[in-house]
């Protein structure tokens, strides 16, 4: 029903036309009686034209306003597998990330204060990832504040 909005608008607007165009008539131009299908047929063709004008606007808004939607719910399905995508390629990477802390940590000589800036990393990268992955409200500047105030912490 909403998909065929225009279509419906054009209808009941042509109806309305088609009797506001009878009522001008008897009222304004004082015609003898109230005529809904005029005895003038030059005004018969007229009001048809006009009428089948106004429907044919409303079904072309709708074909181009379905367009335009289908368009729009593509661009949204890849974007959305695109972030999905790319928040698992960062998780895989962060779970690898930890053989590689597994092995300093195997290894004596290696510096302690290296491995806490790994873990620091380590964790701002989760944060920025959780956080991504949770955003609500799908704006640029929602989405830079959003891993702006994780980033400053």
């Amino acid at each position: 029903m909403i998909n065929k909005m225009f279509t419906i608008a054009s209808i009941v607007t042509a109806i309305i036309f088609w009797f506001f165009e009878s009522s001008i008539h008897y009222f304004i131009h004082e015609e003898p009686q109230f005529e809904m299908i005029p005895s003038d047929l030059n005004e018969i063709w007229m009001r048809v034209v006009i009428v089948i004008l106004i429907i044919l606007y409303g079904i072309l808004s709708d074909s181009i306003t379905h367009k335009i939607i289908n368009k729009q719910l593509e661009v949204v399905r890849v974007y959305d597998s695109m972030i999905h995508t790319s928040n698992d390629i960062l998780i895989s990477l962060l779970n690898q990330m930890q053989l590689f802390k597994a092995e300093a940590l195997k290894s004596k000589d290696f510096d302690r204060k290296v491995i806490q800036l790994y873990e620091n990393s380590i964790k701002q990268a989760s944060d920025l990832v959780d956080t991504f992955s949770n955003i609500k409200h799908m704006s640029q500047e929602h989405i830079e504040i959003d891993i702006k105030g994780v980033g400053d912490k």
